[in-house]
């Protein structure tokens, strides 16, 4: 064995010591002071000073600690141990206190900015983990006035709290808030936690047992990774529902993002508790679906399902309207759209939209309401503000798709692409062929579209190995005999900026491609971040910024748990749909108010949402729920937005 000098000894020794902390060393710190102190005594004791032992020991700390003293002494070698002990005073006594002091300070300042402390708050809303959806969550739950004051009204609460457990830095994350434009002053209702929802003591630090909701947003990328986000939040899961049994707590609310839906049993095996499932990849290939089946139907999602202005989905209990027809109610709402009811009292509410005007009430029925506010959704009680009852029958089925034959060409790939093979199979109606254009192995993608279901089998695909961003690939793929164009937003890249960034530049090659076709094809993007929506500005093309979507989605269903059967109602196949449709001959070529439309559609079974206004050199204008007397001039151009039933 090789002994280590004493001196490496004695100063391993001393690091060990001092890594105890603050509290060791500052008793280090004393006692090199009283050290000090004990030699300068005795110091001055062999000048011949006729001083006690005591009180030289007591002169030499005098010194050691004011150096005030040191003009005082008399003497050369009184004057010479005098200045040695002011010096070792600065050092020792000052310096070395102030550094110990001063790091101490800073560390304890640290530990509060991460947020380590439990909070004691209750009926508030818990967010857990920073993603890409997370600051659109914020802005809908408190910098959106509007959600703010329903929030107030179903929680019971006068004061809105909303609690962020994050792994990243709380001191920055509240400065970005802070500089948020539409967040601003309402991060003072904001309280960031610092710890990982895989931790048990991260759970208890954020308050979620005593919260009136728990939101779990996914997170952005991270494709193929062993532990995938939908894994951390079954995991977050267990965890909570495991300290709620642990303490006899009744488990709260959560409302939770899953990418892959075939995880959606695993998850609520994993929790006792009441939880609302929002599945990301299925809801998007529904809504590029249903926009295939409708152009011009993004317009519609950007302001019912992400615009923070506008209109959006509200329920009303029957409260005093229980026994009146929604023919009777309906004329009660001058300002809003009552598009049906979801039907409570059984083992589970059932949605009803599109229902005709002879259903009636129940008393554990929620009116469905398509409104700009809240005041909007208040029955009107004067006699000049009501609306003439509206007729409507029940609805007369169609088909949910057309025979017609779509080809469709997808640009990239994303562990969304087998949802959306499964969604297109689930349309037996509809018949289409798609040309799928990817970097990625071709037979890993074949591989996983085939795992995910049988029936994707259904949807014939054509696999192309080539990068979209190269114009002459793109030349040979004669773009113009394509019906729709899709371009995905890749979950294989490190951020949403190069995710976007390259279905930015690929749209611009397209267009490019397109410029000298008369006919072009549908051109839908998905886009990661709404700030990247204003480079895309040719009017043809449509957007659909998936993170705003399911933030939207997530804070509705957090303040209305029933809003997500509208969601799952209206973007699957069968059952209530909305449509873009081409007036008929009763109305092209009129001037007719909307109120007047309304009955006309009204008569054929369905529920008339709005009129998209197209005109030559304008992009189309989709105004959804306008004033019941504002006047429309009908041209073949324009269409109506329109809730019917599909079988």
């Amino acid at each position: 064995m090789i002994k280590l000098p004493l001196l490496d000894r004695f100063k391993f020794l001393l690091e060990r010591q001092f890594a105890r902390g603050a509290g060791f060393q500052l008793l280090v710190v004393a006692a090199l002071i009283g050290l000090i102190s004990l030699i300068g005594g005795i110091a001055v004791r062999m000048a011949g000073n006729d001083l006690p032992f005591l009180d030289s020991v007591w002169w030499a700390f005098l010194r050691l600690t004011d150096p005030g003293y040191l003009g005082d002494d008399q003497g050369i070698w009184r004057r010479t141990v005098s200045t040695v002990l002011t010096v070792s005073g600065y050092v020792v006594f000052l310096g070395a206190l102030v550094a110990i002091m001063t790091q101490w300070l800073i560390a304890r300042m640290r530990e509060f900015e991460r947020g380590l402390a439990p909070v004691t708050l209750k009926n508030h809303v818990v967010i857990i983990g920073w993603t890409n959806r997370t600051l659109p969550l914020l802005r809908e739950l408190i910098g959106n006035e509007r959600s703010r004051r329903r929030f107030l009204d179903v929680c019971k609460t006068r004061k809105m709290k909303v609690v962020v457990l994050s792994e990243q830095g709380s001191a920055l994350l509240g400065q970005a808030l802070r500089a948020d434009p539409l967040i601003g002053r309402a991060s003072r209702a904001l309280v960031l936690r610092y710890g990982s929802p895989l931790e048990e003591e991260a759970i208890h630090r954020a308050g979620c047992l005593n919260a009136a909701a728990v939101i779990m947003p996914g997170e952005f990328g991270r494709a193929g990774e062993m532990v995938s986000p939908d894994i951390q939040t079954i995991r977050a899961l267990l965890s909570m529902d495991s300290r709620a049994a642990r303490h006899g707590h009744p488990p709260p609310l959560v409302i939770a993002e899953i990418q892959d839906a075939r995880r959606m049993e695993t998850m609520r095996k994993a929790y006792r508790g009441p939880l609302e499932i929002v599945p990301t990849d299925d809801t998007i290939s529904r809504m590029l679906v249903q926009n295939l089946l409708h152009p011009g139907l993004s317009a519609f999602y950007r302001e019912v399902l992400t615009a923070r202005e506008g209109n959006e989905f509200f329920l009303r209990p029957a409260g005093r309207l229980t026994g009146a027809t929604l023919k009777e109610v309906a004329g009660q709402f001058p300002r809003a759209i009552v598009l049906g009811v979801i039907r409570g009292g059984g083992p589970a509410p059932l949605p009803m939209l599109n229902a005709p005007g002879s259903q009636r009430l129940g008393p554990q029925d929620q009116l469905v309401l398509l409104a700009r506010e809240v005041s909007d959704t208040q029955p009107s009680t004067a006699r000049g503000s009501l609306l003439a009852p509206i007729e409507r029958p029940a609805a007369r089925l169609a088909t949910a798709a057309n025979k017609t034959r779509h080809r469709i060409l997808l640009l990239g790939w994303s562990q969304r692409v087998p949802s959306l093979f499964f969604e297109l199979a689930s349309y037996t109606g509809l018949a289409c062929e798609v040309d799928l254009v990817s970097v990625a192995d071709p037979a890993m993608r074949q591989r996983e579209i085939e795992r995910y279901s049988e029936s994707c089998a259904r949807v014939g695909v054509r696999h192309i190995e080539a990068d979209f961003l190269i114009a002459g690939e793109m030349e040979k793929l004669e773009l113009s005999n394509y019906s729709a164009i899709f371009l995905l937003s890749s979950d294989r890249l490190d951020s949403v900026e190069e995710a976007d960034a390259r279905a930015i530049v690929g749209h611009r090659i397209i267009e490019g491609l397109l410029e000298e076709h008369p006919l072009r094809p549908q051109i839908l993007l998905e886009l990661a971040d709404a700030a990247n929506e204003g480079l895309v500005r040719t009017p043809g093309a449509e957007t659909l910024v998936s993170p705003l979507v399911i933030s939207h989605m997530l804070a509705q269903v957090a303040l209305q748990r029933e809003v997500r059967l509208i969601f799952d109602e209206l973007f699957t196949v069968g059952g209530a749909e909305l449509d873009l449709r081409v007036p008929g001959p009763a109305f092209l070529g009129k001037a007719m108010s909307f109120q007047a439309m309304e009955a006309a559609v009204a008569a054929r079974g369905e529920t008339l949402l709005g009129f998209q206004r197209d005109r030559p050199g304008e992009a189309p204008q989709l105004l959804l729920n306008p004033p019941r007397e504002q006047v429309f001039e009908v041209g073949d151009r324009d269409r109506l937005c329109i809730l019917t039933t599909v079988s």
